[in-house]
């Protein structure tokens, strides 16, 4: 494929020979893509088969090649190299994977890949805009989220991104870029929360929720908001019997940080070194909060006026 097309999504521009149907097209943006993304040929990867990868249980195969390269591999999904630099991606379709689950799975991990590469943090998130005040929760998968996030949703806030979220620092704030318009729930909270937009939703096999846009009328491209604070949403073994906040200093706040990488799978020392000058620069600029309470729906309305008590509003 020779024809491609440009992209602007987290604030980058993707020049892509694969398409994309949920981000904005970078109309009338010459100059070089940040990120540019090439369709790879099954001959391509064969011959890559001898690479020597890290944890064959991980249902992400993940490994730095010699030439600095990193290769991933979801079996259902894609397969992908992406150049030392962090600026080309070669990737491809596995099986006959949903194009939307296809295009959510890149943007989410070729993505965070290439800006490791390329010097950035990027971080494991779902980002609510309140008022023009960003809200991220951060958390491992299954922690609760997005449930919490539709529960926003549903009391007025809005969606920035979901899953990623990429960062700029910018005179004295920690701002977040905008990512694709759509967020994955179980159906549970999508129905009692969100009812109208899992009715347009689609289902994605891969992760067993639904794929939703929060609000019909959201297409327009919408700059990065300043970030008012971050939340750590505990797993549901540390629910607590009240909603309570503590705000994260120090090595803890450290390992909160890199533990919620987006990319956690880059181990160079220098990474390490990296994450530890990230954490500092958040520490000095925004609040990050343990956020625990307990796991009902009677608790999400506490949950709602804490994290509004934390922002100020």
């Amino acid at each position: 494929m020779d024809a491609r097309r440009r992209h602007l999504v987290y604030g980058l521009v993707i020049e892509s020979e694969l398409p994309f149907t949920s981000v904005h097209d970078a109309a009338g943006d010459e100059g070089p893509a940040d990120i540019a993304i090439l369709a790879g040929r099954p001959d391509y990867f064969e011959a890559l088969a001898s690479r020597e990868s890290g944890d064959q249980e991980d249902w992400l195969e993940y490994a730095v090649l010699d030439d600095g390269r990193v290769y991933m591999r979801s079996n259902e999904v894609f397969e992908a190299t992406i150049s030392a630099d962090g600026r080309t991606a070669v990737c491809r379709k596995l099986s006959d994977v949903e194009q939307r689950a296809f295009e959510a799975n890149l943007l989410n991990f070729v993505v965070s890949a290439s800006l490791t590469l390329q010097g950035e943090e990027t971080l494991h998130a779902t980002v609510l805009d309140m008022g023009g005040h960003a809200v991220g929760l951060l958390g491992q998968s299954g922690a609760g989220k997005s449930t919490l996030a539709a529960y926003l949703i549903s009391r007025g806030a809005d969606l920035l991104t979901d899953d990623m979220l990429r960062v700029a620092f910018a005179e004295g704030a920690m701002l977040a870029y905008p990512g694709p318009y759509r967020l994955k729930l179980l159906d549970g909270p999508g129905t009692s929360f969100l009812p109208d937009a899992v009715t347009d939703g689609h289902f994605n096999a891969l992760s067993g929720k639904i794929m939703v846009r929060p609000r019909k009328d959201q297409r327009r491209h919408r700059p990065p908001v300043r970030l008012a604070a971050m939340f750590h949403i505990g797993s549901p073994d540390e629910a607590a019997s009240t909603v309570s906040s503590r705000r994260l200093t120090g090595l803890e706040l450290a390992r909160t940080l890199m533990s919620s990488a987006m990319d956690t799978r880059y181990a160079k020392s220098s990474r390490m070194e990296r994450q530890i000058r990230f954490a500092a620069r958040v520490a000095d600029l925004l609040p990050v909060h343990a956020l625990r309470y307990p796991r009902t729906v009677m608790a999400l309305d506490g949950v709602a006026r804490e994290i509004q008590r934390v922002i100020g509003r």
